[in-house]
């Protein structure tokens, strides 16, 4: 499961049995002023259902690749969700995503209200996310031949 945690809404996205396909899981709306510790109890819901083993989670660091406020915010929910799960959790650079996420729900040919649906932008980030975890964590394992997307992922910061 990947999670795109934000002040408003987390989006979330999950893997299929095999590890290898990840596809939206929908977006949880945050209650405005929710403090980074307190994890919805729609996520507890989820993350039982799927019988998540991991839960990938956005961190927004700067272009320079510094930690800012936010960051720490991030962190201590993914503190948090660790806590009220006991499942292990696992960082990943979220850098861009967003960007990302914008062009590809554009490509999809949507129309504008459509694209501009709450959430999906942070849905389609958080599968982003996990699919690019899910190829560099299926290369990592003996055996698994690098496609050419998988090595040009390896390649960028």
């Amino acid at each position: 499961m990947a999670l795109d945690y934000g002040r408003r809404r987390i989006g979330i996205a999950i893997s299929d049995p095999t590890h290898t396909i990840a596809t939206p899981g929908g977006v949880i709306e945050r209650p405005h002023n929710a403090k980074p510790k307190k994890v919805p109890r729609r996520l507890l819901e989820m993350v039982r259902e799927s019988n998540t083993s991991t839960i990938l989670v956005g961190i927004p660091f700067s272009m320079d690749g510094l930690a800012g406020p936010m960051a720490k915010e991030v962190r201590a929910f993914a503190a948090a969700v660790k806590k009220a799960t006991g499942i292990p959790t696992a960082e990943w650079d979220e850098r861009l995503t967003t960007a990302q996420a914008e062009r590809e729900i554009q490509a999809m040919g949507l129309s504008r209200g459509k694209r501009r649906e709450k959430g999906r932008i942070d849905e389609m980030a958080a599968m982003l996310m996990l699919s690019a975890y899910l190829r560099l964590r299926n290369l990592e394992q003996p055996g698994k031949e690098a496609a050419d997307e998988d090595v040009a992922l390896m390649d960028t910061p």
